[in-house]
């Protein structure tokens, strides 16, 4: 069945990512003044795009994955097999010209530009057909043919495309010319004939990449299901419970679903779009049991995190080593293994523990189990397993299975929230470490003191939007250089020797100067708003940093920071205070080993 709505009333990233979390197969298409283009689904997952305006072959030739005399090649090679010929990628490979691992990088980069170009649209009608996955009406496959050995994570693509998006939106606001992807990827070769443009599109099912050979199952048909059950999230709460708890009467299943509800009223596109911003957190749920899965996605999910759910060993290795490699905070959850005759069986559980700690030691994991299994419980813990949590279990609990389950799962979010948190600042502790032995090994090759003001210049421009060095002179400060004051803190330093701030006066500058500590702090200070205000500007906040650099028991060097028209965040001062410190030693070394040289030349 296919069902219509318009985009003015429902985004496009909610839409994917309610596919994604209903697990629905079909063809997402969407028209509007520009043309179609399309997203095709399997069982929630990405399985291909067909872009209104970029061909696939192009993708890969633009990418350096084949040459434009190997597509020529391949569309000549088509066109003599005629009405029999393979998908273009097919093709490719068959011939030699293009790897597995390249098909897929290109695959790839088609649906993150689909999605992209979707996310601009302001307008639009869309179409979700259940019944056919469908990349142009020349192409058509029943969802029953599919398979999930090429697919990509719905998640994974939405968040690499939200970043692209915003990084354009960005550069468009502050004025900077934003390349349509259509300028980049013109089609590399003359279309005399349409071959690759109905062939092309193909390349996002698993048989155009020919990774796997695609088992003709037994066709099924969907069951019918209204446009409420697709993006109603009150309808897909009340399919999934009345599923899994068809024994329970309906006020128990409409108390779960009341509770569910309340974590689905805030907008994807913003959690989505959260997620871009900061630091990336992420969930993996190893469990077979629908009914938790999708208790604790919608849960986890309202808070901004990105939700994953698996009952496979591969598909887990996988969506961990996804998350690895784009820095994503990761939680692991493994299920307590309900049934026996399901995947996750005892033995099982027990076997992916050791895998996980043995590949992945770095990663948080927390096994749930069943206060009524003593031996798994204590299994568990002679695995060295940190963390078990209770769940409830409707085979032993099913007269308060409702109330529990809603302990538990508010229980689990707090417990989350909090576990995160502590992460967070354990990850921010070890980034701080790494920090400092990376500067102090710059401070250490340095030779000179413009090159060790210019490194702590540096150092303070990573935290604060604009930052200024000044060397200690007779009676007031000079400026040397500086980040952020008149370009992008990115671009290169400049000089600011115009910047001179007496010393004479009482102000914030002497104070430091004189007692060699460290200043963080927002203030109102008469010099700082005459003498450098008037020259580069108030920031938003007048919380500003001055970093004092003592060498001989002397101030020699003063880094200034603020944040220009960002809000203030919090501050590292210790590590900002320990680089100083060496900086001090650093500089002293520096001047007696000229003195040193200077007597021995003499």
């Amino acid at each position: 069945m296919a069902f219509t709505g318009d985009l003015e009333h429902l985004h496009i990233v909610d839409i994917i990512q309610l596919i994604h979390t209903t697990r629905k197969s079909g063809t997402f298409s969407v028209k509007g003044s520009r043309g179609e283009s399309r997203i095709i689904f399997y069982n929630g997952y990405i399985v291909g795009a067909n872009h209104l305006n970029i061909r696939i072959g192009t993708v890969l030739v633009k990418m350096n994955a084949i040459s434009p005399k190997d597509l020529e090649q391949a569309l000549e090679a088509q066109k003599k097999v005629g009405i029999n010929r393979k998908p273009l990628i097919a093709t490719l490979i068959e011939m030699g010209k293009l790897s597995h691992e390249e098909a897929s990088k290109g695959l790839k980069k088609l649906i993150e530009m689909t999605i992209v170009e979707l996310m601009g649209w302001k307008e639009g009608v869309f179409t979700f057909d259940t019944e056919v996955i469908a990349v142009s009406p020349e192409c058509k496959y029943s969802p029953a043919d599919m398979e999930q050995e090429v697919t990509l994570d719905a998640q994974m693509v939405l968040m690499d495309a939200l970043r692209i998006f915003d990084e354009r939106e960005r550069d468009r606001i502050a004025g900077k010319n934003v390349q349509p992807f259509e300028d980049f990827f013109k089609d590399v070769i003359p279309s005399k004939d349409k071959i690759e443009d109905k062939q092309n599109d193909k390349v996002i099912t698993p048989e155009d990449l020919g990774l796997s050979e695609i088992d003709r199952l037994k066709k099924k048909l969907p069951r019918p299901f209204s446009v409420k059950e697709i993006f109603d999230p009150v309808e897909i709460h009340r399919q999934n419970i009345r599923e899994n708890l068809e024994n329970f009467s309906d006020v128990d299943q409409g108390t779960l679903v009341s509770f569910l509800n309340r974590f689905t009223k805030s907008s994807g596109i913003l959690r989505a779009s959260s997620q871009i911003k900061g630091e990336v957190k992420a969930l993996v749920f190893f469990s077979s049991d629908k009914l938790i899965k999708h208790s604790l996605m919608t849960i986890c999910k309202n808070d901004g995190y990105l939700v994953f759910a698996t009952e496979e060993k591969r598909e887990l290795d996988n969506i961990i080593n996804q998350c690895i490699s784009k820095k994503i905070q990761l939680i692991l959850v493994l299920d307590y293994p309900v049934k026996l005759a399901s995947s996750l069986f005892k033995e099982n559980i027990l076997s992916i523990r050791n895998h996980i700690k043995e590949r992945y030691p770095q990663i948080i994991t927390i096994q749930l189990i069943s206060l009524f299994d003593y031996n798994f419980i204590i299994q568990s813990f002679n695995d060295n397993v940190k963390i078990v949590f209770p769940r409830p279990l409707k085979e032993f609990q099913k007269e308060t299975f409702i109330e529990d389950t809603i302990k538990f799962l508010e229980t689990f979010r707090s417990y989350i929230n909090s576990l995160f948190e502590e992460k967070k600042y354990s990850l921010s502790t070890d980034i701080a470490l790494s920090k400092i032995k990376e500067q102090i090994t710059i401070f250490q090759k340095i030779n000179e003191p413009p090159e060790l003001s210019l490194a702590i210049l540096q150092s303070v421009s990573e935290i604060f939007e604009r930052s200024i060095t000044f060397v200690v002179r007779q009676g007031e400060l000079i400026g040397e250089k500086a980040c952020g004051i008149n370009n992008d803190k990115k671009e290169a330093t400049i000089s600011v020797s115009n910047l001179r701030i007496p010393l004479t006066e009482s102000s914030i500058f002497r104070n430091v100067v004189e007692n060699g500590q460290i200043f963080y702090g927002e203030i109102n200070d008469e010099i700082l708003e005459d003498y450098l205000f008037k020259k580069i500007g108030a920031p938003l906040k007048t919380t500003i940093l001055l970093l004092p650099v003592k060498s001989l028991r002397k101030t020699m060097i003063l880094t200034y920071g603020d944040f220009g028209i960002s809000d203030v965040h919090p501050v590292q001062i210790d590590i900002l205070e320990i680089l100083a410190n060496h900086a001090g030693l650093v500089l002293e070394n520096i001047i007696f080993r000229k003195h040193f040289k200077k007597t021995a030349s003499k």
